[in-house]
């Protein structure tokens, strides 16, 4: 059963779960959990446009999609953890769990669990989803024999439609930040950015502690590890107190850090993040990560439950 937990619904028209967000809840529930593919069609709009490379064009490509996923993890299951509606574009952060009982990507049974965190966009249009967009860690699916894929090139990062002038000061706050220090490498600009005891979340490999000190040493292990390293912000929506973005990540290992030997590669690397803001500065993070663009690069990834 779908659940949105306690850092979960925003809107950015007042409504907790207003607009367009009821339409994806109800995917999930029914199409996600229930596995009524036959149901499909309700949910998504002729035509829709797939940026999922997983998922082959119309409806039939996610009719297959769904049906071999779950033919693989028939017990599958998916929770919303958080949920955005900004206008006509829904942001969700979602969990997804079950065994691998069937074969999958080539692969035989296992019996082993999966628990896979991803980030999906939807543009809905006349309560339909018209796009879809997601960030998937497969780092976890590779594990299962499903490679990395990437879909097509961002949009220009912008808001979209009517917003308070706390929600565009926030967006701006979050963009800045990923300019002046994830590219800019300005670490002495964390500050202005962050609250001095902001609590970061990261469900799937923790590694950044609370506080914006934690935050500025680890960056600066990043930026030692990738000296070219640039982040750029791809989709961007807010709701009341919550930035959601999903970001770009580009860089060489071509530096030392922490012990690991450079390996020359290039990283390419999606993440999802929300941030909740006060009075201008970051209090709370959580983030969805493709660790595989990490593992690609030539660094090693924690093993997470079920791999």
């Amino acid at each position: 059963m779908t659940h949105v937990d306690s850092f979960g619904v925003s809107s950015n028209d007042g409504a907790d779960r207003g607009g367009e967000a009821d339409p994806v809840l109800r995917l999930v529930d029914d199409v996600y959990n229930g596995h009524r593919f036959d149901r499909l069609d309700h949910y998504y709009a002729r035509g829709h446009r797939e940026h999922d490379p997983r998922v082959a064009a119309g409806h039939q490509g996610l009719k297959r999609f769904w049906s071999e996923l779950t033919h693989g993890f028939p017990d599958l299951s998916v929770a919303v953890d958080a949920l955005l509606a900004d206008g006509d574009r829904v942001m969700a952060f979602m969990t997804w769990e079950g065994r691998h009982t069937g074969s999958f990507a080539g692969q035989r049974p296992s019996g082993r669990k999966l628990e896979l965190r991803t980030s999906e966009l939807f543009r809905m249009e006349a309560g339909r989803v018209a796009e879809h967009w997601a960030v998937v860690d497969y780092s976890v699916l590779r594990t299962f024999g499903a490679l990395p894929l990437q879909g097509p090139g961002p949009e220009r990062p912008r808001l979209l439609g009517a917003h308070s002038a706390v929600e565009r000061a926030n967006s701006a706050a979050v963009l800045g930040a990923y300019r002046e220090v994830m590219t800019e490498h300005r670490l002495d600009r964390a500050g202005a950015y962050y609250e001095r005891d902001y609590l970061h979340h990261n469900a799937q490999m923790p590694a950044v502690p609370h506080g914006v000190e934690a935050f500025k040493e680890y960056f600066a292990g990043n930026f030692a590890a990738f000296p070219d390293l640039t982040a750029t912000v791809d989709h961007l929506l807010a709701g009341r107190d919550r930035v959601m973005v999903f970001a770009t990540w580009r860089g060489h290992f071509t530096g030392t850090s922490r012990g690991r030997t450079p390996t020359g590669r290039r990283l390419l690397m999606r993440t999802s993040d929300q941030f909740r803001l006060v009075d201008g500065k970051v209090a709370e993070h959580w983030e969805v990560v493709d660790y595989s663009g990490l593992q690609d690069a030539g660094i090693p990834v924690r093993p997470l439950p079920g791999a």
